[in-house]
């Protein structure tokens, strides 16, 4: 991992963001974080991130339709993306995955494991 990769981190709920954020902090990225859906479309441009972690649930835009946001986007097609959600359905998590997303993690998430992913992805 080469310098301070940016991170974006989408979740609406106040202890699952701040929970995301330290994980990814520890792993020495910096942070962009976001609770609604729209203004990550928003402000995905601006932020330049190199990896998002998306809660699935989410309001204004759902992880789903984010994912299919970022792939259209030119700037964020290649980007590597967690989702992280509390549905356990195996159909949700193929759904996830066939849309774009490099790994669906399940809440409560493991930190460490949060923070190897991050590293593993980012190369």
């Amino acid at each position: 991992m080469k310098g301070h990769p940016k991170v974006l981190i989408a979740d609406d709920e106040p202890i699952t963001l701040k929970m995301l954020e330290m994980s990814v902090k520890r792993m020495g990225c910096e942070c962009a974080l976001f609770s609604d859906g729209d203004d990550v479309v928003e402000q995905v441009d601006s932020v330049r991130p190199d990896l998002a972690i998306l809660d699935y649930q989410l309001p204004g835009r759902s992880g789903l339709e984010l994912i299919q946001s970022f792939k259209a986007n030119p700037m964020m097609a290649d980007k590597p993306i967690i989702v992280v959600t509390g549905y356990r359905e195996l159909a949700l998590k193929e759904s996830l995955i066939a849309a774009g997303a490099d790994d669906v993690i399940l809440k409560p998430f493991s930190p460490q494991l949060l923070g190897q992913r991050v590293v593993e992805l980012l190369g």
